[in-house]
């Protein structure tokens, strides 16, 4: 009798939760692979933006190096006329 319900139990396990688990275990198969793929389109999609905010920085970069020579121009050319005052007066003075 006690062999009966252990061939009972083995049998049971193997008709209903075995083919569960089967079907478990390839739903998670197909699963880890989404989450491959997604990490991989993710990881695609960050690659692309750091490119792009590299670009930017270069170009901001670039842009306020333009804007410092513009300002060092501009400051040259209003003291200018100031460091000509400045030097016709010290070489009136020597």
């Amino acid at each position: 009798m006690a062999d009966n319900i252990i061939a009972e139990l083995r049998q049971l396990l193997q008709d209903v939760i075995a083919p569960d688990l089967k079907s478990l275990g390839v739903k998670m198969d197909g699963l880890q692979k989404q989450v491959e793929l997604s990490e991989k389109s993710v990881n695609a999609q960050i690659e692309v933006f750091r490119a792009e905010l590299n670009a930017f920085r270069a170009e901001m970069r670039s842009e306020f190096q333009s804007q410092r020579l513009l300002l060092q121009n501009e400051v040259l050319r209003e003291t200018s006329p100031i460091r000509e005052g400045v030097a016709s007066l010290e070489s009136r003075r020597a």
